[in-house]
């Protein structure tokens, strides 16, 4: 890594890292004949069936990044991070059909027993962070502004089709309030439409969806307590990255297509905490 510090307000990094990750036990040795076997053993939750392949090689990845890093001279007011980045991945463990099953449902659902291989893929994105102070006063105590946004695509450069599970464009922005010994937060979270899916493993599409929750957390000593709710507003929406619904299909004894799986709705949540 590569830093340059022109000024106190400023400073840019540039990097590459080499990174391998050898296939795990699943990945080698999983092994079936029929759909059903392999449906049982697959971990993505997509209705898929998955083999194990014992000649993977270990995947190689070239990462080259850029960061740019603003913020005001004394480091309070405001501060900006932006990296974009591309990873080149050779011997990506992905998957070849070698078998499939169609289901009697609504539209004849079809699934595919895939086996892991090795393939070149190559994957670019950007990372966004930043803050910036609202307020600071004896009565309200301290606000600040928080947000990130994130970005990745990622393709398979032997058949040239997107990548599985990669995540959409989303963002997150929060309020913060310190007073005393609390903290106040409001947060919302944007995900936007996920159209880039693997039509191999018939990833499903999702549509776009915005979250809302609120938090509050107090700290004496060392004793924390939280409490909050997410998606206040109940809102109902699908993981990009969730699978299907495959529980919702058996159950009503496969007369209904494949959804995907929906996220979580409204929930309180409490939390202690004890440090020692």
């Amino acid at each position: 890594m590569l830093k340059y510090e022109p000024d106190a307000a400023s400073n840019y990094e540039f990097g590459y890292s080499r990174k391998t990750r050898s296939p795990n036990l699943y990945e080698r040795y999983a092994w079936c004949n029929t759909w059903m076997t392999s449906g049982m053993i697959g971990w993505f939750g997509d209705g898929n069936g998955y083999v194990g392949n014992l000649n993977l090689r270990p995947e190689v990845a070239h990462t080259f990044s850029v960061t740019g890093s603003w913020q005001d001279v004394d480091r309070n007011a405001w501060q900006l991070k932006i990296t974009p980045y591309f990873t080149h991945v050779h011997d990506y463990i992905d998957v070849e059909r070698i078998g499939g099953r169609t289901f009697s449902a609504p539209g004849y659902e079809v699934r595919n027993i895939l086996q892991f291989t090795n393939h070149n893929t190559e994957l670019y994105g950007i990372n966004v962070s930043g803050s910036a102070a609202l307020w600071d006063s004896e009565g309200f105590g301290n606000g600040r502004l928080y947000g990130t946004l994130g970005y990745v695509h990622g393709i398979d450069l032997e058949n040239g089709e997107s990548l599985y599970h990669m995540m959409p464009l989303n963002a997150r922005v929060s309020v913060e309030q310190k007073l005393s010994g609390f903290t106040n937060t409001m947060e919302m979270q944007l995900v936007t439409r996920k159209s880039e899916t693997d039509p191999l493993r018939f990833e499903p599409e999702t549509p776009g969806y915005l979250l809302f929750s609120i938090g509050s957390s107090y700290e004496y000593k060392n004793l924390r307590v939280d409490v909050g709710v997410t998606n206040l507003f109940d809102a109902h929406y699908y993981l990009p990255l969730g699978g299907i619904n495959y529980d919702d299909f058996l159950a009503t004894k496969k007369t209904r297509t494949f959804e995907p799986l929906a996220g979580q709705g409204r929930s309180f949540n409490i939390a202690l905490t004890q440090r020692f």
